[in-house]
This record gives structure tokens, C-alpha cells and sequence, in this order.
């Protein structure tokens, strides 16, 4: 879509879907490795993935239509360029407006003050795999480096991610935590096809009814998927419960700041933020839905 509205317009385009060893779904001693040119399928289907990380198998079968999924790889998930009413349009619908900073004018349409490009970030699986605490190697001719997928991103619109030129996402490494149970929570127009308005996931270990290891994430708010700390702050170490988890809920609220952008106001963005993290917490937990 992007080379059809012509926002790129690349001299080359090179295919590596030939690279078999960037297919790869294996066991590796105490991690994951997931190659990133795993189809989104091949994640939904892989029966470990799903004994292991249900987490993961759920945000695959929430992601686009299946047409999409046999085609979209882990790798292109998680590098989505971001998104933006005002350049997720055509070549000649474009013209009729000043070029925004994404396109390489000096205007961004949703902030008119602002220096930065405020265009976001609406990938499934990166919440998934914050949530999980997964690392991301990133390879080129010069060799390979291995970082926390959460420093993978860039909160700005135009940048979205660490990678150099010459660089691509080779695979992405989940830790395996015994007994770790997740959800993914996900809101958008169209139940079939549609990108996150907001998405949540949450990954959650207890041990003797305590809280042992928490990780949450969330999407469709901000130019990068983030990490809710406070809210992951609040609930490690406790016994979870409908109160514990709305305080966190209540700090993920807190946390995020969105601005107005394509779906809805910045406003009902946030109360999705708290509505679906305590419904992500709640499911994690194992824990019945609190009465309203």
C-alpha cells in the first residue's frame, strides 16, 4: 500500500522470503527463537508456540484477516511504519494539503506546533512480546546485535525503530517462564480485519497466589508500543485481586499521553488504556470479570 500511494518510492527492492534460516520456530534451552520471517500463520498454527505462549497465539489470530497473516511475517509486524489519517492517503489526495514532517515537509497535521512527526504505531505482536520481555537480533554485513525488544523502538513517528541502514530484524528470542499465563485485549472498528485502536497484553507468573512475574504492554497509543512499568510496579510482589489490578489499570491511565489521531480522541484512547488492562489482568489472573 505504501508503494502504491507512492509515500516510497525505493530504487531496489530486495527479496530475502528465500532465507530459510530466518524461518526457524525452535526451542533453544530456556528461550523461544522465532525466526522473522515467520508468517503471522505459522505463529498462530505452531503448536509450540501456543503450548508455550498462548499469549503469542493469541495476538497472531487477532491480527488482520487470514489473507494477511499468510503473507505478514514477525519481522514486518514488528517494523510497521506508523500511522496517520493525514499520510495513509493517496499521491494526489496529499497535494491538497502542506507535506507533513512523515513525507519529509515541516508540518505535522495533528500537532500544527510541534517539531516531531506524531504518527502511530498500531502493531499486535509487539505488545505480545513486550509483555513476554523478548529480546530482538538485529543482523547486517558488519554482524548481528542482540537488544531488549523494548529498546528496539523509537517513540517518533518517522524514526519507529534502532535500525541502521543495511540492518534487519533476524529473529526475536521470549524467555519460557514456567507457569506464565497471558491475554491479549485488543478494541478496534472491525472485529475482522481492523488495526488496534488500543491493544493490551499482559503475561503474568504466580507463585502460592503471589505475583512473581508481571509484564505489560500496550499499543495503539503512542509512534512506539510501550511498556506500563507503574502499572507491572503495583502488582509485583501482590496477591492479585480486582483492587490491585484496577490501581494498575488506574496507573496505566496515568501513564499514557496520546494525542488526537485518526480514530478517536485522545480522551477515549486513554479510557480504553484502563478498560483493557484491567480486562487483560483480570484474564491473566485466571480471575472472574468484576461486576460493573
Amino acid at each position: 500500500m505504501r508503494l502504491k500511494n507512492r509515500l516510497v518510492e525505493p530504487e531496489l527492492i530486495v527479496n530475502i522470503k528465500n532465507i530459510e534460516s530466518l524461518r526457524k520456530i525452535a526451542v533453544d534451552g530456556a528461550v523461544l527463537r522465532i525466526g522473522a520471517l515467520s508468517t503471522i500463520r505459522d505463529i498462530r498454527l505452531s503448536p509450540i508456540v501456543s503450548q508455550l505462549f498462548p499469549l503469542l497465539t493469541e495476538a497472531a489470530s487477532l491480527l488482520a484477516a487470514p489473507q494477511l497473516q499468510n503473507m505478514g511475517t514477525l519481522g514486518g509486524n514488528l517494523c510497521l511504519d506508523t500511522r496517520c489519517w493525514y499520510y495513509d492517503q493517496s499521491r494526489d489526495w496529499r497535494k491538497s494539503l502542506e507535506t507533513c514532517l512523515k513525507a519529509g515537509g515541516a508540518v505535522c497535521h495533528i500537532a500544527k506546533a510541534s517539531r516531531r512527526c506524531y504518527a502511530l504505531y498500531c502493531g499486535d505482536l509487539a505488545p505480545a512480546l513486550l509483555a513476554l520481555k523478548a529480546s530482538v537480533k538485529v543482523a547486517s554485513a558488519k554482524g548481528e546485535r542482540v537488544l531488549p525488544l523494548a529498546d528496539f523502538f523509537v517513540e517518533e513517528g518517522i524514526k519507529r525503530n534502532v535500525l541502521r541502514p543495511g540492518e534487519l530484524v533476524a529473529e526475536v528470542a521470549v524467555p519460557i517462564m514456567p507457569g506464565q499465563q497471558g491475554a491479549y485485549v485488543k478494541f478496534r472498528h472491525r472485529e475482522s480485519i481492523d488495526f488496534p485502536v488500543v491493544g493490551v497484553a499482559a503475561a503474568i507468573v504466580q507463585a502460592k497466589g503471589v505475583c512473581s512475574e508481571v509484564g505489560i504492554g500496550i499499543t495503539g497509543v503512542l509512534s512506539a508500543p510501550i511498556v506500563a512499568e507503574k502499572s507491572q510496579a503495583l502488582i509485583l510482589g501482590k496477591k492479585l485481586g480486582h483492587e490491585v489490578i484496577q490501581e494498575a489499570a488506574e496507573a496505566a491511565f496515568r501513564q499514557v499521553r496520546p494525542v488526537s489521531n485518526m480514530e478517536c480522541s485522545p480522551a477515549y484512547r486513554r479510557q480504553l488504556v484502563r478498560v483493557l488492562v484491567e480486562d487483560a489482568l483480570t484474564r491473566a489472573a485466571g480471575l472472574q470479570p468484576r461486576a460493573q
